[in-house]
């Protein structure tokens, strides 16, 4: 009973059940990547220490509190052999036997989607948190951190057992699913005892999860390129040829974690272009169409929860709670996707900028609007801290590509 308050929260729009205590990690993880490409991570180092501390105390089984329960354990159980493996009750079910008895996937090295007491890890807050930790790092902040002592090390051996996680996540369609490898087939969804949830019983490859492995891992090899070298260039390869057998005929893709064919192509433009594709392919072009198409008078995007379960785009963009069909989220995973492509189209650019801007409150903050989070097709997820943390990421990503071409009329 001392942890329901950790599930109950009030927005702005009424009480919230969450089904994890929260999503911390998952939050903190795109905030580090909106600040590093807005160039803004040493204008607040106090912000960027505090979410270097965070990220390294909450990386599963690999930090110091880890080795502490290994220490407990081993006074209660009076077993030193304890104490030498790190066998805590957590540790020992990382081995093969428990983990094969239980169907467990390794937890070591992983990030959650909350906090450390979550403790599950998941492919792409794995993989998030990889790649804030490593942008984290290019910081003068963390650097100087590390050097004089006042931050605690994510070492290359922790780096490594993250990279691990994600090598053995991915299925063999060369896609990566959620919590697990896929186990199964989909006519097993006619055994579907659920009324509301859709696609739920296997856990399927997502666009969301591949991006967000494939780029992690791209990431992860400039650090350490001679790590398990071929064991990753083969991945990153067949993940990137599972992202263009999921684009759909019309250039987009379908988000199964938010409102969503700007989420899904936001990550599909992103996976495909780190993987080195060329930004004028038929893949990228056509997702760049897609996105232009649906751009409203007012320059920005829009989508609500229809987008979800038609699995089409939603006609009226978000018609509820957003502004005349657009919202700062939706229009700023599009801005992602079109400046990573490098579209040639300017001025729909600029004005989705422009649009981001005018929306901005004096305060600083953007507006809460409609939800933009999705889970199993029916189910919406309030993330608040997506109304900042997108629009700054998509403003200092077009800065960086357009620069003052966005200020031209």
């Amino acid at each position: 009973m001392m942890r329901v308050q950790d599930y109950l929260w009030v927005a702005e729009d009424g009480m919230k059940m969450q089904g994890y205590n929260g999503s911390q990690c998952w939050d903190t993880s795109f905030c580090a990547q909106a600040l590093y490409e807005a160039n803004l991570l040493d204008e607040f180092p106090d912000t960027t220490r505090r979410i270097w501390k965070y990220l390294e105390r909450t990386q599963i089984l690999s930090t110091e509190v880890s080795v502490y329960v290994a220490l407990v354990a081993c006074e209660l159980f009076n077993d030193c052999q304890i104490k030498t493996d790190k066998a805590s009750p957590a540790f020992q079910y990382e081995t093969n036997e428990y983990r094969k008895q239980f169907y467990r996937h390794v937890s070591e090295g992983g990030w959650p989607f909350s906090t450390s007491a979550h403790g599950w890890p998941i492919s792409d807050c794995t993989s998030e948190g990889l790649k804030a930790s490593l942008c984290l790092l290019k910081s003068k902040t963390i650097k100087e951190g590390l050097k004089d002592g006042s931050l605690l090390d994510i070492s290359h051996d922790r780096l490594g057992k993250a990279a691990n996680v994600l090598l053995t996540y991915q299925n063999e369609d060369g896609g990566w699913a959620t919590y697990e490898n896929n186990r199964g087939w989909g006519w097993y969804e006619q055994l579907n005892p659920s009324e509301v949830f859709g696609d739920i019983m296997i856990d399927y490859s997502y666009v969301e999860c591949s991006m967000a492995c494939l780029t992690a891992l791209i990431d992860f090899q400039e650090v350490l390129p001679d790590h398990r070298t071929d064991e990753i260039q083969e991945s990153i390869e067949k993940g990137r040829l599972f992202l263009k057998s999921v684009q759909r005929s019309d250039g987009s893709w379908y988000g199964s974690w938010a409102c969503c064919f700007t989420y899904g192509t936001f990550f599909g433009v992103e996976g495909l272009i780190k993987c080195g594709e060329p930004c004028d392919s038929p893949s990228i072009l056509k997702a760049c169409k897609f996105l232009l198409k649906h751009q409203l008078a007012n320059g920005g995007w829009g989508e609500d929860f229809t987008s979800c379960y038609d699995k089409d785009y939603a006609k009226d963009g978000m018609k509820s709670y957003g502004d005349d069909g657009s919202s700062v989220v939706n229009t700023s995973w599009a801005l992602l996707a079109l400046s990573i492509a490098k579209c040639d189209d300017v001025e729909a650019v600029r004005r989705g900028v422009q649009y981001l801007i005018k929306r901005q409150l004096s305060c600083g903050d953007w507006p809460q609007e409609g939800i933009s989070g999705v889970f199993n097709r029916s189910v919406g997820i309030t993330y608040t801290a997506y109304r900042n943390v997108f629009p700054i990421w998509a403003l200092g990503r077009c800065n960086h590509v357009y620069g003052d071409a966005l200020n031209s009329p």
